[in-house]
């Protein structure tokens, strides 16, 4: 009996003079989705600002007053300003591979895959602080595994596409180790990215760079036909 009343009374808040507020689950629902509006939101005005003045100038204080977000909100989503440049490139580049790369079990013949290079090499060029940026992040030890394989995506996702086709040699890629491949394909791409950088190379050196990279993998990995295409491709980029 005495069990019977306690489990009937209201729960009390834990704070005097506090309320418990119970949102209900369409409430919550259109909460969660506000939330997100505005974590992209500051992702996409944080990926502005680098690409205007660099991550060594970006300052959260400039991302609060241009989003119109309290300091404590961006802190409270983002921990710390290098965990919110790194999500920042991440979440750029995804979009850039959802925009120009291939879609997930596409298949790219090595002409398609070589003339999706100028594109890529064309949006690394038109955000050049963003780029060094986001090259900055490949190469340094501190950044997370999780990120890089983010960076990683975009160039693994056209060499996986050439894959697929009937221009390689996937038994031979086996026997090498696609994974390796993959790998050192990426370090290629980025590290011209940068040389980009640094002034090494100009922007046209930076899509042929590109570009003979994805070549070179064809003429060692591909089949008769594959190999046929990348010799005849890079006679075209060299005359």
């Amino acid at each position: 009996m005495s069990n019977d009343r306690h489990a009937s009374r209201p729960v009390q808040p834990a704070v005097p003079g506090a309320q418990v507020i119970a949102l209900r689950p369409r409430h919550r629902a259109a909460y969660g989705r506000h939330m997100e509006r505005r974590r992209q939101e500051i992702l996409a005005t944080t990926w502005e600002l680098i690409a205007e003045y660099g991550s060594d100038q970006f300052k959260l204080s400039d991302l609060s007053e241009r989003c119109g977000v309290a300091l404590r909100t961006i802190y409270n989503g983002f921990t710390d300003k290098d965990s919110l440049i790194a999500e920042a490139v991440a979440t750029h580049y995804h979009s850039l591979f959802e925009g120009i790369g291939p879609g997930a079990g596409d298949s790219r013949t090595l002409d398609e895959v070589v003339a999706m290079m100028v594109r890529v090499a064309r949006e690394i060029s038109s955000v050049p602080a963003f780029s060094a940026t986001a090259a900055r992040l490949y190469y340094a030890t501190r950044t997370s595994s999780r990120l890089v394989e983010t960076l990683r995506r975009l160039p693994i996702s056209t060499l996986k596409s050439w894959i697929r086709s009937d221009e390689a040699d996937r038994k031979l890629i086996q026997q090498f180790g696609r994974e390796a491949l993959e790998r050192s394909f990426a370090n290629l791409q980025w590290g011209s990215v940068n040389d980009w950088v640094a002034g090494r190379i100009d922007d046209a050196e930076l899509v042929s760079e590109m570009q003979k990279h994805m070549i070179a993998v064809a003429l060692g990995f591909g089949n008769r036909t594959g190999r046929a295409a990348a010799k005849r491709l890079n006679g075209e980029i060299d005359a």
